[in-house]
């Protein structure tokens, strides 16, 4: 592993060129006060293990996985959190302290605390959700933990959706 003082986050994905992820997290580790930067990666489809190693090599802080990758992290990370084991999709790995690598889906959760902190609460809720990627799987899987009564799903294929 590299050392250094400035710690290295980054997001992985294909394309990646139109992400704000290293705009908002630069800007937020500026306003904490935080030696981090958060760059981008461009990893080419099926290179996600390679990325990985990447990532133990350098001593990165944290990764964050888009399309892609979410399945194939999912797939050669050493252990997963219930919701990312419960999809088989990751959109973030971070590093544990005996040097393995830990994948979580923090998508759903994420937004079922945004609806809750704007005062709107899923238990006992009809809820629909617009797609059926790996984002809207983690959302209706959150949805599910957070107790909402039924979740229909619209997407433009059934079979996905399903």
């Amino acid at each position: 592993m590299i050392t250094g003082t400035t710690r290295v986050a980054a997001v992985i994905g294909n394309p990646i060129r139109h992400s704000l992820s290293p705009a908002l997290h630069n800007a937020a580790f500026a306003q904490l006060g935080l030696d981090w930067v958060y760059t981008a990666f461009d990893v080419s489809p099926g290179e996600a293990q390679a990325a990985l190693e990447a990532m133990r090599t350098f001593g990165l802080g944290g990764l964050s996985v888009t399309m892609p990758h979410k399945e194939a992290v999912a797939s050669a990370v050493d252990s997963l959190d219930p919701a990312a084991d419960a999809l088989r999709s990751v959109n973030t790995v971070v590093p544990q302290s005996d040097g393995s690598l830990k994948g979580y889906s923090t998508d759903g959760a994420g937004f079922v605390a945004s609806l809750a902190a704007a005062g709107v609460a899923v238990s006992g809720r009809s809820v629909c959700v617009l797609g059926a990627g790996a984002a809207a799987r983690s959302i209706i899987d959150a949805l599910g933990r957070a107790g909402a009564e039924r979740v229909a799903v619209v997407n433009r294929t059934a079979t996905t959706a399903e």
